[in-house]
C-alpha cells in the first residue's frame, strides 16, 4: 500500500481514540494537584501511558 492510498483510507476513528487518550493522560500530568502519595503514583502512571500512546500514534501515522 502507498502512503497515498492509507491517507484516503486512514481509519479516523481509531485516529480520534487514540488522540483522546493522549490528550486525558497530558491532562493528568499536567493538571492534577499533588496531595497524597496516591495522587504522584497516577501522574507517574499518566505520564508512562502517555509516552507509550505518543509512541503508537508516531507508528500510526507513519503508516507502519
Amino acid at each position: 500500500m502507498n502512503i497515498s492510498e492509507f491517507e484516503r483510507n486512514k481509519p479516523r476513528k481509531t485516529y480520534k481514540v487514540i488522540q483522546g487518550l493522549i490528550n486525558k493522560y497530558k491532562h493528568i500530568v499536567e493538571d492534577m494537584e499533588i496531595n497524597e502519595e496516591e495522587d504522584l503514583t497516577k501522574v507517574e502512571m499518566g505520564a508512562d501511558f502517555l509516552k507509550e500512546l505518543k509512541k503508537i500514534m508516531k507508528t500510526f501515522k507513519s503508516g507502519d
